[in-house]
């Protein structure tokens, strides 16, 4: 039962931690700020979490001793697949997007050392 319960809650975090960066870029949309960052962090967890609350309640579901009903399974089965095509789409290119944006950050907020003529 805890074990169950564990992973309700890592399923429940996973999935409000993708809407809160979805509604942080949005947000930031709204105040007319950049979002390409915000967009590819939120894109990102969402399609990997997706994934791994998919395989959580897959788990759940085909635990020993939890039965489910043929119909409602080849259903439930069906709609799964239908979502997993996200995972095929490449997360490294909203990796690669994030971590362009972080170094551009980066590179504007730092100054060069001055050279002084001493």
């Amino acid at each position: 039962m805890q074990l169950t319960q564990a992973s309700l809650a890592r399923m429940a975090t996973t999935i409000d931690s993708a809407a809160l960066l979805t509604y942080r870029a949005a947000w930031q949309r709204d105040q007319g700020e950049p979002v390409t960052r915000e967009a590819a962090m939120a894109k990102y967890v969402a399609t990997e979490g997706a994934q791994e609350v998919i395989d959580a309640a897959l788990q759940l579901v085909g635990r020993p001793g939890r039965q489910v009903r043929r119909s409602r399974g080849a259903a439930c089965t069906a709609e799964i697949r239908a979502v997993t095509h996200l995972r095929r789409r490449r997360p490294e290119v909203q990796q690669l997007i994030i971590a362009r944006e972080l170094l551009r950050d980066a590179r504007a907020t730092s100054t060069p050392p001055s050279i002084s003529n001493a």
